[in-house]
């Protein structure tokens, strides 16, 4: 594909039900099941189940090795698994979240499961379309519209569950991956160097935890940079029933209107990591999630739900947050495809990337769990601090530990 615009539109249309599963999982049902009684405790053991979307980096080498000679390799893979989610999420509309919880909760870990594949094909793929010079623009493109799939699963499958139920609310997830799999119909997937194969398959997957760059990136500055960050998030939406907050307020505006805020700053991010740098933007974005955290404090205390006033200013700190882990996730996306090896794409830039979910699991469920025993104020406290840790430690590493990915990019 010759066209910067054709490649950017590819990557764009793709993305769009990339997080339709695990936000419709965490966030649409979470609210859900929350407004309908469950307690905090109980979602977060629910929550957990998200491990099996996160761990997608142990199907890498899978889908690295193994792909469809007539269909191409990673398109193959896309075609089989976005019809296979479409099946089971036609399934989903015919149970009660409540009544069927059990069989509920096993289809949506179906879901999860296909998702962690079709996703790992989306960044093969991606790696393969994108050349250097376009990874922060097109992760940012991608990161943006993984938001609007968001927006989608969440705040938009709220908003519809409170005006026409469960049922249609799922069909009309399962339509969304129509979009999709029309780009899929009419794309020719480039060629690209061989992957691996193999055991190589799988020892490029130690490998890349073994290699002081990669794997330090991985491990430890990924999961700091953004531990105050989902800290901060794992309480919201209990903080906003507790306020009064109504389900169609809270996915309206935290689903809908934040994460709005965060496609255009993941835009916007795209374009800045490519013209100023990976190491100085750092600065910029962190700075910001630490203020955004900071003014969660009188949210928390109350001030959320008393009058217009406190929802305005409550709905414009939850957008600040939204939109500053926009801006992270496009750094973590763009420096996780500039560290992938054309060999192994679908693996080495998942890797980090589905590190960083797997800690957003953890975190989320430890952070509901905390809330309950210490009490927000620690909570939100202790999210600044990371905040602030977290920052440092990742432009440490970029400017001593990457020189070659700290410099701004000539477009």
């Amino acid at each position: 594909m010759r066209s910067r615009a054709g490649r950017l539109t590819t990557i764009g249309a793709l993305s769009l039900v990339s997080d339709i599963g695990y936000s419709f999982f965490f966030a649409g049902l979470g609210t859900l099941l929350l407004d309908r009684g469950t307690s905090v405790q109980d979602l977060a053991l629910i929550n957990l189940l998200g491990i099996l979307y996160f761990c997608r980096f142990v199907v890498g080498p899978v889908v690295d090795q193994h792909g469809f000679a007539r269909l191409g390799h990673y398109r193959g893979w896309l075609i089989c698994t976005q019809v296979v989610l479409v099946v089971v999420l036609l399934a989903l509309a015919t149970v009660d979240p409540i009544e069927d919880m059990a069989l509920m909760l096993a289809l949506m870990s179906v879901v999860l499961l296909v998702s962690s594949f079709n996703d790992t094909a989306i960044n093969g793929l991606a790696v393969r379309l994108m050349p250097p010079e376009e990874h922060g623009v097109a992760n940012g493109v991608q990161v943006a519209t993984g938001s609007l799939s968001i927006i989608i699963g969440s705040g938009g499958a709220l908003l519809l569950y409170s005006w026409v139920g469960w049922g249609p609310t799922l069909i009309a997830l399962a339509a969304v991956f129509l979009a999709p799999l029309s780009v899929l119909l009419v794309l020719r997937e480039p060629a690209g160097p061989p992957t691996v194969r193999g055991l190589a398959a799988w020892t490029s997957l130690w490998q890349f935890f073994r290699q002081p760059r990669s794997g330090l990136f991985t491990l430890l500055v990924v999961p700091v940079f953004v531990l105050g960050d989902w800290a901060a998030y794992a309480p919201q939406t209990a903080i906003l029933i507790d306020r009064g907050w109504s389900v169609d307020k809270i996915g309206l505006v935290q689903y809908t209107v934040a994460t709005s805020a965060q496609v255009v700053a993941a835009l916007a991010a795209g374009w800045l990591v490519t013209r100023v740098g990976r190491h100085r933007f750092l600065l910029w974005a962190g700075a910001a999630g630490v203020v955004g955290t900071v003014l969660l404090f009188p949210v928390a205390s109350g001030l959320g739900g008393s009058g217009t006033g406190g929802t305005v200013f409550a709905a414009g700190v939850l957008v600040l947050v939204a939109a500053v882990y926009g801006a992270k996730l496009t750094w973590v996306s763009t420096v996780s495809m500039d560290l992938a090896r054309p060999e192994a794409p679908a693996t080495e830039y998942t890797v980090p990337m589905s590190m960083l979910g797997l800690m957003r699991v953890l975190a989320n469920s430890l952070g509901l769990a905390s809330v309950a025993l210490a009490g927000l104020p620690w909570v939100l406290g202790l999210a600044v601090a990371l905040g602030v840790i977290g920052t440092a430690g990742a432009m440490a590493w970029t400017r001593r530990g990457v020189p070659r990915i700290s410099e701004p990019v000539a477009v």
